[in-house]
């Protein structure tokens, strides 16, 4: 079985412009998600996948495999549809460009499960979470099965009749078969996914399952500016940048995985 590891990149953020390429700790936010996911010990390669040239060039100066996609996607899982079409894959794992915090445990928790169960056609992670009213985090509700029963920017389970002190977010490391993946991007966009803006209720509502995850400790996704001040603090505390790039006394450090296949 072929596993992928597959980044979608975009220069466009309404919210925080330009963040694929902000600076952490000495790198490019897009290059830390890359690095970390070649460090993944169940991806056969990893591409970045992103319709930006100025992406491409930042991320094959830093030895990244790069496909180049169309500009009309309108999220990460539909550019990967694309990008996967010609490679040879049974899963492809889409690790979201803004997770340069990603650890490659979780990726590995992920693939392991899809392997150990071929009806599962998508997995995703979540991790516990106790901050509420945040709506630039997914959380979700989970069936009796570890399934997604649905998700959303709001808090879930509600609080009107009894105190919730846990909730569960979802991580975007998302590991889906290739035919289902291509499958799911040419179904329209659905009523539930416009209003919340997320697209895996589009799986939801067209009946299919989404296999739940649970990591512990998911570190959090760039997607505001406080976002990016805090992950850049957890980044100076943060051990695993040392098995790709340089402490800055010089000391240290593990190369990357490097991939030498060529797209």
């Amino acid at each position: 079985m072929k596993v992928v590891g597959m980044i979608p990149a975009r220069l466009q953020s309404s919210r925080l412009p330009e963040k694929a390429l902000v600076d952490i700790e000495g790198l490019p936010m897009v290059v830390h998600t890359c690095k970390r996911s070649q460090l993944a010990q169940t991806l056969d390669q990893v591409y970045l996948a992103t319709d930006s040239e100025r992406i491409r060039e930042v991320a094959q100066a830093n030895g990244i495999q790069v496909i180049m996609t169309g500009t009309h996607h309108q999220t990460g899982s539909d550019r990967l549809a694309e990008a996967c079409s010609n490679i040879d894959c049974d899963i492809v794992v889409n690790v979201q460009g803004d997770e340069p915090l990603v650890d490659p445990e979780h990726i590995d928790a992920i693939v392991n499960v899809m392997k150990s169960d071929d009806g599962i056609k998508l997995a995703l992670g979540v991790t516990p979470y106790k901050k509420k009213k945040s709506t630039s985090d997914i959380k979700a509700v989970l069936d009796l099965e570890g399934n997604v029963l649905y998700c959303s920017r709001t808090d879930l389970p509600s609080e009107a009749r009894t105190p919730v002190e846990d909730m569960w977010k979802m991580v975007f490391i998302v590991g889906f078969r290739k035919e289902f993946l291509i499958q799911y991007s040419s179904w329209e966009p659905t009523p539930l996914e416009r209003i919340e803006y997320n697209e895996y209720l589009r799986v939801i509502e067209h009946g299919e399952k989404i296999r739940a995850v649970r990591l512990d400790q998911a570190r959090i996704s760039v997607d505001t500016p406080e976002d990016l001040a805090g992950v850049r603090e957890l980044m100076k505390k943060d051990t695993i940048r040392f098995r790709y790039m340089q402490p800055a006394d010089g000391t240290g450090g593990i190369p990357a995985k490097r991939l030498t296949i060529q797209v």
